[in-house]
Formats: C-alpha cells, sequence, structure tokens
C-alpha cells in the first residue's frame, strides 16, 4: 500500500506553484484593471474640462444677447414715450 503522507511534499509544492501563477495571473488583471480605470478617468477629465469651456462660452454668447436686448428695449422704450409724448400733444392742441 502507498503511504499518502510520502506523496504529500509533491502535492504542497505542486500546489505552491499553482498559487503562485494565480497571484501572477490575479496581479496582472489588476494592473490591466487599473489602467482602464486611468483611461477612464482621463476620458471624464477631459469631458469636463470641455464641457466647462463650452459653458463658459455658450454663457457669454448668452449674456451678451441679453445685454443687446436690454439696450434695444430702453430705445423701443424710449420711441414710445416720444410717441405718446407726441400724440398726448397734438391732442391737447386740438
Amino acid at each position: 500500500m502507498v503511504d499518502p503522507m510520502a506523496a504529500l511534499p509533491d502535492r504542497v509544492s505542486a500546489i505552491e506553484h499553482k498559487l503562485d501563477a494565480l497571484t501572477v495571473a490575479v496581479d496582472t488583471r489588476f494592473d490591466a484593471v487599473d489602467a482602464r480605470f486611468d483611461e477612464v478617468t482621463s476620458g471624464l477629465v477631459e469631458q469636463r474640462q470641455y464641457t466647462e469651456f463650452a459653458f463658459d462660452r455658450l454663457r457669454g454668447e448668452v449674456l451678451a444677447g441679453f445685454a443687446a436686448m436690454t439696450t434695444n428695449f430702453g430705445r423701443l422704450d424710449r420711441k414710445l414715450d416720444q410717441l405718446i409724448d407726441r400724440l398726448i400733444g397734438k391732442h391737447r392742441d386740438t
């Protein structure tokens, strides 16, 4: 009969080699995952920077448009006041 304890060192050595190989494989996989996370993070940072740039540009255009509208409304208000003053003046003269 074969003594099971005689094969134990070989079995432990085989398990040790498998664990070493598994450790290397897991480390390699984690390195690949870390690299992907770095790429995704870089992409998100780039997208955020572009979004902030586009928002600032659009905000400037909108504010300039509102300023022009305010100026135009002021001109329209003055013209209406002049027209009303003339109409009231003509009405008093008659």
